[in-house]
């Protein structure tokens, strides 16, 4: 009895000297570099150029992202992002054989219809990129990626009455200027992760190269065929929301 009441005893106090050790040597954000997973959303804004520019103007969007940080400082993940626009380029000149003379559109029986047309599209991509940590903590600092992925682009049409058949698919897709293809994103944000894992966002700017081509072939109003290869460029700024997961199995360790 004597022998098993000691070996407890024993037990209880090896417990706690590696229980307090443990705490000893928990990691936190503010001087350890941790494992992290970044659920993020926000906006963004654009200006196009190069052919882009011949068919939209500056325009916004919306993302949502998934990146992971390694202790390393490695970061990837992916990203989806939305495009939506009110500057289309020649916009009267493409919908002009639509309209009467006054510049109206004439929808079923004899009402004028309002159309809207604006920049419909976004893109979807794989990243990877290296964070450079700041005085802040270990896991703040600027960060750059690359991303490789797909875009889309297309006028959009917006019927507010829904009296203009003529501007419906199948109609529609001669004159929705509707281009697809690869794209690479280049990002260079400061990332900020707060010492108490409240406050977390990032801020920076972003580049886009994409090489598109009509997904249709044709465009109506000119009356022309439409495969020649586009290149697509933007450039923009970016606001993002983070939401932060630390990894479990960094929240403690022991210390020789």
């Amino acid at each position: 009895m004597t022998i098993r009441i000691f070996n407890n005893k024993v037990l209880l106090v090896l417990s706690f000297i590696l229980a307090s050790q443990s705490m000893w040597g928990q990691l936190t954000t503010a001087d350890s570099s941790r494992t992290v997973q970044l659920w993020s959303l926000g906006p963004g804004y654009y200006v196009p150029a190069s052919d882009l520019s011949n068919r939209f103007g500056s325009f916004a969007s919306a993302g949502v992202e998934y990146r992971k940080k390694l202790r390393s400082g490695l970061v990837y993940g992916g990203a989806f992002e939305a495009f939506y626009g009110t500057n289309v380029q020649g916009v009267d000149e493409i919908f002009a054989p639509l309209s009467d003379g006054d510049g109206n559109f004439i929808g079923v029986n004899g009402e004028f219809a309002i159309l809207q047309a604006g920049l419909s599209g976004g893109q979807v991509l794989a990243e990877m990129g290296w964070l450079w940590p700041g005085k802040y903590n270990p896991n703040s600092g600027f960060v750059f990626t690359q991303g490789f992925g797909m875009q889309q682009t297309k006028i959009g049409i917006r019927n507010e009455r829904g009296n203009f058949p003529q501007l419906q698919p199948p109609m529609l897709y001669g004159y929705d200027r509707l281009h697809r293809g690869p794209v690479a994103r280049s990002t260079w944000r400061y990332m900020h992760l707060d010492n108490a894992e409240r406050i977390n966002y990032s801020l920076g700017l972003v580049m886009n190269v994409a090489a598109t081509k009509s997904v249709r072939g044709f465009n109506i109003d000119t009356g022309l065929a439409d495969t020649s290869l586009k290149f697509d460029m933007s450039w923009g700024v970016q606001f993002i929301w983070m939401l932060p997961v630390y990894a479990k199995q960094e929240s403690f360790y022991l210390v020789d």
